[in-house]
């Protein structure tokens, strides 16, 4: 769905609304107290809820060192969404990436979310909590922290010496109620009610925080539990591409001899690109997540005070992902095709085959991981010294099975789309419509996947920091300190592998490809349709594709057996070139001075950063590959000799911050800073992987090099009235060094092992990427952001209140630099009056690359997105309120496409309604 008519309304009418009253008296100097730097006036003011909210987020701005938006809540349990990432793409020059429609990532003015720097509390936590489609990263992922336990979430812009290295974009900063810094008791508890619109289902949220302090003050406790399940179901069509040469003969390509392009004429040197694997899948899920956060803190006299705190995360996922594949790719017989040229070759934009290879499968993810986290600490006051010292430890660690049992059936059928398309068409020949949802039509061809997988993520930390406050010629303070983390990251590869007549014999010795009794091709095989409503039911075109489709019923069958009869019945491998094992350790130490000449303050400093790094592998034996075509296509890479890689290098990363009040209400800011990011954890092993179907290997660089970038800011802020902000900002990053691919053509010689027994041999042609520090990319922009409350209107409309902005972005390099949208606007308006509040907000991005293309493979293209979230609550009573939540109003979905204009994925997240309680105390 595009930008939607319903999306212009609502845009426009908040637009509308907010100009007409930009236009109103609110300018007017009586309604602004002077009040050059602590903004007293505004200060003593106490406004609760969503104005109130947003009252800190500006004077938080306002007052900040450096280029610096945030989000504030006053009472505890009330940030402005469900999820913590929802809110922060409000902020001007911010987008997040979803992931079965809920925020997962944050990207900052158009850069990668690896660019992003995100800290808990000023800390890295650890996550190992990842799924199958989802490698190893140092990606925060925000769904992991109740946004009921945030205090203040603030977005780092310009970054400051003292700040934690690691964001080139810029930083994020979760920070969760401590005792100390609430009121003297605190009570708060809620519960919801989630109902995900394509499952049809409902889940529980449930979340209660206390915080308490001793008569004396001496003592403060706080505890958070929050218990989250989520039954979302995710509807998908997507394609996928691979380059075959006409009369090739590659073993189990199928099409290898065809007549790719139908003209009567077999061309061996003809290249052709082909729809692959044509797909719709059923997403089902069940996640189950409990959270617990603690802190103690303890005066032990008026300059000592000690602290603790605690953090826990399990997460329990039960997924289905029932599968429909036609792989066209797999079929020996073409009985027609019409082709266009995209990428310089050949295209196939209808495909017709007699024997397509259809595939039911009901892919079973099992995992459960969790993330905690200890810390202590200690602050010292005295004599106008400040000294903070923290030590930390935190682990993740997760267990996952990923198991399918593939089911194939064949039958007459075509494909066709053109440049342009959302989904393309699939239609049934020869009575395959009917007999596709037949269970005996299918035959059992293995079950296979990941399968007692573990993963972990540690991460250790010491650091201190002291400031000391004084006046001398301009310096109003110095601060330095040091911060030591060593982190580790590992990935086993387990993979479980059982041909279809091992399966006959684990049931029962009957011939390959027949289950007995209850598990009978007629209950194997389950009709798969949507929870509710119909299979991708946000698309509106004239495609035709399957609603509903067999899939097999993985999660039934494994149940029947333990792991050591499965294991035993099949192969358990794991191939040591797809193990990750990597270590980093870092020793940061920065100073920091403070300015004050007047109207023009800021800051000063330099940070240090030695990394050091080693990783542990094998390098592959790139002429051993092995295939199992009737297993999935599985590729096996085995090692040729262990390797292990350290190195060391070192980052001086220079900041300067100025703020000129240029009068009481208009300021003007200017940074200029040096900013890293190392590459993900995950790149630099030395693994490799391989897919005979694309005929790719993909090899990762543990000699890798960091993203570096030199960095300019410029702001200017005008606080023209109470609660009242319109201001604009440029920024500029020079970045060094992209992480790119590097590819070549090569001929391995494969091994193909049929489930029969048998194997075929051949020279198959890969295109072989590795990862290289390559050449760099500048990007710049602007923004402009505007917040008002309306409190100058007459009642009752004076409880209105907007936020709106806008980010340009513009980048040297769009064929390399993903998710960099070039229009970024949010608008957001709300109106709060005595026991009620509402609020409606609409995040809007224009297209954006995804995936850069390697070799042959087009690169992958997002097409603008735009989601409508809205919020309603009433105060029954003072401390009890009822809660109305909704996300993605407008069920817009997401779509990408490749290069040239062929539909590549379609996702139908669905919409999100929250319905609750709330209480405070």
């Amino acid at each position: 769905m595009s930008f939607s008519s319903d999306a212009w309304r609502v845009s426009a009418s908040l637009g509308a609304l907010s100009l007409a009253l930009l236009s109103a008296p609110a300018f007017a100097a009586d309604e602004l107290t002077a009040t050059p730097e602590g903004d007293s006036a505004i200060q003593e003011v106490v406004v609760r809820g969503i104005r109130g909210g947003l009252d800190r987020a500006l004077s938080t701005k306002r007052r900040a060192d450096s280029v610096v938006d945030a989000i504030s809540v006053e009472d505890i349990g009330q940030f402005p969404d469900v999820n913590i990432a929802e809110s922060v793409q409000r902020i001007s020059g911010v987008q997040i990436n979803r992931t079965r429609g809920e925020g997962r990532t944050v990207n900052i003015r158009g850069l990668p979310s690896n660019f992003t720097q995100a800290t808990f509390n000023g800390r890295v936590l650890p996550n190992a909590l990842s799924n199958a489609d989802t490698a190893s990263s140092r990606t925060f992922d925000f769904t992991i922290l109740p946004s009921e336990f945030v205090r203040t979430l603030s977005v780092y812009k310009s970054p400051t010496a003292d700040l934690e290295d690691g964001g080139l974009a810029g930083s994020v900063d979760v920070v969760t109620a401590k005792p100390f810094d609430t009121a003297k008791r605190i009570a708060t508890f809620s519960v919801q009610g989630e109902r995900e619109s394509n499952s049809g289902l409902w889940a529980p949220r449930v979340s209660g925080f206390f915080s308490q302090q001793s008569d004396d003050g001496r003592f403060g406790a706080s505890l958070g539990v929050s218990y989250t399940r989520r039954r979302p179901e995710t509807h998908t069509a997507g394609a996928f591409y691979t380059v075959t040469t006409e009369g090739a003969g590659i073993p189990a390509g199928g099409t290898g001899g065809d007549d790719l392009n139908a003209n009567g004429v077999i061309e061996p040197t003809l290249q052709v690109r082909i729809p692959q694997q044509i797909y719709v899948y059923n997403y089902e899920e069940d996640n189950k997540r409990i959270s617990l956060s603690s802190a103690f803190q303890y005066r032990v006299n008026d300059a000592l005070t000690l602290s603790l705190e605690g953090f826990y995360s399990k997460l329990d996922v039960v997924a289905i992902t029932n599968e429909n594949l036609q792989i066209f790719g797999n079929a020996n017989t073409v009985l027609s095709a019409s082709t266009q040229t995209i990428g310089g070759i050949q295209t196939a934009t209808r495909f017709r085959v007699a024997d397509l290879d259809n595939r039911g499968g009901g892919r079973y993810e099992d995992r459960s991981g969790f993330i905690r986290s200890l810390v202590g600490g200690a602050k010292y006051e005295a004599n106008g010294w400040v000294a903070n010292f923290e030590v930390a430890y935190a682990l993740s660690r997760q267990h996952r099975d990923n198991l399918n049992i593939a089911t194939i059936a064949n039958g007459q059928a075509e494909y066709s789309v053109a440049p342009g398309d959302d989904v393309g068409s699939i239609i049934y020949l020869n009575g395959y419509d009917q007999a596709r949802l037949n269970p005996s039509s299918f035959r059992v061809a293995s079950l296979n996947g990941e399968f007692n997988r573990d993963s972990s993520d540690e991460v250790k930390d010491a650091k201190f920091d002291v400031a000391k406050a004084f006046d001398w010629h301009g310096v109003s303070g110095i601060r330095f300190g040091a911060h030591y983390v060593d982190r580790a990251i590992y990935q086993d590869n387990e993979r479980l592998t059982v041909t279809a007549a091992q399966l006959s014999n684990l049931v029962g010795g009957l011939p390959a490809g027949t289950l007995p009794g209850s598990f009978s091709a007629a209950s194997f095989m389950k009709l798969r349709r949507a929870g509710s409503g119909s299979f991708l039911g946000s698309y509106d075109g004239a495609a035709t594709f399957p609603k509903e489709w067999l899939a097999s019923d993985t999660r039934a069958f494994v149940a029947n057996y333990s792991d050591a009869q499965l294991i035993s019945a099949g192969s358990l491998t794991n191939d040591a070139s797809g193990i990750t094992d990597v270590r980093e350790k870092t020793l940061a130490g920065y100073v920091r001075a403070d300015l004050d000449f007047g109207r023009l303050t800021g800051n000063v400093g330099v940070r240090v950063v030695r990394t050091e790094q080693t990783t542990v592998g094998v390098s592959p034996n790139l002429n051993g590959i092995t295939v199992l075509p009737d297993a999935g296509g599985i590729t096996r890479v085995p090692a040729a000799e262990p390797i292990a890689v350290d190195r060391e290098y070192t980052d001086v990363l220079p900041s300067l911050n100025l703020k000129f009040d240029a009068t009481d209400r208009l300021l003007f800011r200017l940074s200029a800073s040096k900013t890293l990011t190392r590459p993900n954890l995950g790149e630099t092993s030395p693994t490799t992987t391989a897919n005979a179907s694309s005929r790719a290997i993909t090899q990762n660089n543990p000699v890798l090099d960091p993203f570096r970038s030199n960095n300019l800011d410029a702001t200017a802020e005008w606080y023209f009235a109470r609660d009242a902000l319109l201001g604009t900002s440029l920024f500029y990053k020079d970045i060094e060094s992209l992480i790119r691919r590097e590819t070549t053509s090569q001929n391995y010689t494969v091994t193909y092992e049929y489930a029969n027994g048998t194997t075929q041999q051949a020279s198959v042609p890969f295109t072989v990427s590795r990862l290289v520090n390559g050449t760099g990319v500048t990007v710049k922009g602007a923004e402009v952001y505007y917040q008002q409350a309306f409190s100058f209107l007459p009642a009752p409309y004076d409880g209105l209140g907007t936020v709106i902005n806008y980010t340009f972005i513009d980048n040297s390099d769009p064929t390399q630099l993903t998710g960099a949208s070039r229009h970024n606007y949010n608008f957001t308006g709300y109106y709060e009056k005595g026991p009620f509040a509402a609020r409606l907000s609409y995040s809007w991005r224009s297209g954006f690359l995804s995936a850069v293309g390697t070799g042959t493979a087009l690169s992958t293209y997002a097409r603008p997105f735009g989601t409508l979230d809205g919020s309603v609550t009433y105060k029954v009573r003072d401390n009890f309120s009822v809660v109305v939540e909704a996300v993605n109003i407008l069920d817009t979905d997401e779509r990408t496409f490749y290069e040239g204009g062929l539909p590549a994925t379609y996702i139908d997240a669905g919409r999100r309604l929250f319905v609750g309680l709330r209480y405070a105390l």
